[in-house]
C-alpha cells in the first residue's frame, strides 16, 4: 500500500506585488561583457549507456544516484568505482516503478520522483526508503494539481510549476509553487510565462477528444531553485535574470542583448525530436479505487511533421527548462543556438549580473551540479545516454 501524506493542505498565496523590492530591483545598467570560460577534461564516466537519464544527484559521500526511467532502476555509482541498483521495482512502500527526477533534501536525503507509482519518495542518506507523497493533489472535479518537482530547498520545500487553469486548459502563465511536506501547505512564490499552446476539440459529449500542443519556439520563461530557497527566473521578454525571494524581495538584473537565431529545417527537426519527452498520465480503477501512473515517451518518438506547424522566423532567446543553479548559488541559463551547435550558458550572480558564458564540450547537455563538479550527458547515435563528471570551470560570481 502507498503511504501518502495528507493532500488537503491550506493554500497560502504570496504575490510578488506584495514583496518589498530590493535596492537592485530596477537595475537598468548596460549588461557587461561576460568572459568566456570552458570545461576541462572529464574526471570520470559511468561505464554503461542508459535508455534515459532524467535524474542525477551527487551524494555527500561522493556517490552519484542515477535514475534510469526506461530501465526502471535507481543506480548508486561511485565515480571511478562500481555501481549498485537500489531495492526492487513494484508498488510497495520501499519500491519504485518508473524513476524520474532526483533532488537533494535536508540531512543528506534525496527526493525521488516515481512516475510509475505517481508519487514522490524520500530516500534517506543510508539509501533506505522513507515517506511518500502523491504527485497528483486534489481530484478531477476539484481542480487537480500535478506536483512535478523542479527543485528543492534546504528546509525541505518542494518547488513545482502549478497551472492556473487546471490540467486541460490553456493559460499564458503559471505559478511557481512551494510545497512544505512538514505542514502540507502550498505557497505561491511568483509567476512565469508559459509557451503558447493550441487546443483542438472533436467528438460529442459522450466521446470527446482534446488535443493540446505547443506552438513552436514561442516565448516562455524558465526557472529553478537555489538551495537557500531563492528562485532564479530567466525572463523571455526583455531577456534578464530575476531572483525571487519572499524574505528579501525581487532582484532584477539588467537586460542582456542577444542576436536572434534563425529557424531553419534542422532547427525544426530538433524541436520536433524533443516533443517525445512529454508526460503521459493514466488513471485506472482496479476495483479498490482509482490508481494513477505516469510515464515519459522516448525522445524522437513524435510522428509530427514540420508541415503540421507554423514556424517563426527566429527562435526566442531561451528554450524550455533553461535554468540550473549551481552549488555557489549562481544561475546558469541556456541560450538558444543553431541546431547541432554546442550548448551555450549565461551564468548570473546573486544580483542578476551576467558574470560568464560557458560553452559545453561537444554534443553534451548539463544535467546537474555537485559540490565541486558538473555532470554532463552525451547521447550516442543509438540514443543511449552516457554520464560524465567534470570539474567546475573557473566561473566568477559566488554569493
Amino acid at each position: 500500500m502507498m503511504n501518502t501524506a495528507p493532500n488537503s493542505g491550506v493554500i497560502r498565496v504570496g504575490l510578488l506585488a506584495a514583496m518589498t523590492l530590493s535596492p537592485t530591483a530596477f537595475l537598468r545598467a548596460e549588461a557587461q561583457e561576460a568572459p568566456r570560460v570552458s570545461f576541462g577534461m572529464a574526471t570520470a564516466a559511468f561505464e554503461d549507456g542508459l535508455g534515459s537519464m532524467r535524474g542525477v544527484r551527487e551524494l555527500e559521500d561522493g556517490r552519484v544516484l542515477i535514475a534510469d526511467g526506461f530501465g526502471a532502476a535507481v543506480i548508486a555509482w561511485m565515480p571511478g568505482g562500481g555501481a549498485d541498483t537500489l531495492t526492487n521495482t513494484g508498488q510497495g512502500p520501499e519500491e519504485y516503478r518508473t524513476p524520474d527526477g532526483l533532488f537533494p533534501l535536508p540531512d543528506g536525503a534525496t527526493l525521488l520522483v516515481d512516475l510509475g507509482n505517481a508519487r514522490l519518495t524520500r530516500i534517506e542518506a543510508d539509501l533506505s526508503f522513507g515517506e511518500t507523497w502523491p504527485i497528483a493533489r486534489g481530484g478531477p472535479n476539484a481542480g487537480m494539481t500535478m506536483m512535478i518537482p523542479v527543485g528543492t530547498d534546504r528546509d525541505g520545500g518542494i518547488y513545482f510549476q502549478q497551472r492556473l487553469d487546471g490540467m486541460a486548459g490553456i493559460s499564458d502563465s503559471a505559478a511557481v509553487a512551494r510545497f512544505d511536506p512538514a505542514t502540507g501547505e502550498t505557497s505561491e512564490v511568483g509567476r512565469v510565462r508559459l509557451a503558447e499552446q493550441t487546443r483542438v476539440e472533436s467528438g460529442d459529449a459522450n466521446n470527446r477528444s482534446v488535443n493540446i500542443r505547443p506552438v513552436p519556439f514561442s516565448n516562455q520563461d524558465a526557472w529553478n531553485v537555489a538551495w537557500d530557497g531563492r528562485v532564479a527566473v530567466a525572463r523571455a521578454d526583455d531577456y534578464r535574470l530575476e531572483w525571487l525571494d519572499l524574505a528579501a524581495g525581487v532582484t532584477r538584473g539588467p537586460g542582456i542583448p542577444y542576436e536572434p537565431v534563425r529557424v531553419r529545417r534542422a532547427d525544426q527537426d530538433e524541436w520536433l525530436d524533443q516533443l517525445g519527452g512529454g508526460l503521459r498520465v493514466e488513471a485506472t480503477d482496479d476495483g479498490s479505487g482509482m490508481r494513477m501512473s505516469m510515464s515519459r515517451a522516448p525522445s524522437g518518438s513524435s510522428n509530427a511533421d514540420p508541415s503540421d506547424f507554423e514556424w517563426p522566423d527566429v527562435k526566442p532567446v531561451i528554450p524550455a527548462g533553461a535554468v540550473a543553479v549551481d552549488g555557489e548559488g549562481r544561475a546558469w541559463v541556456r541560450r538558444h543556438v543553431p541546431a547541432g551547435e554546442a550548448h551555450l550558458y549565461d551564468v548570473f550572480d546573486a544580483g542578476g549580473q551576467r558574470v560568464a558564458q560557458v560553452e559545453l564540450p561537444g554534443e553534451r547537455r548539463l544535467v546537474t551540479f555537485g559540490a565541486e563538479s558538473a555532470y554532463l550527458v552525451r547521447n550516442d547515435d543509438f540514443g543511449f545516454a552516457w554520464l560524465e563528471k567534470y570539474p567546475m570551470p573557473a566561473v566568477p560570481g559566488t554569493r
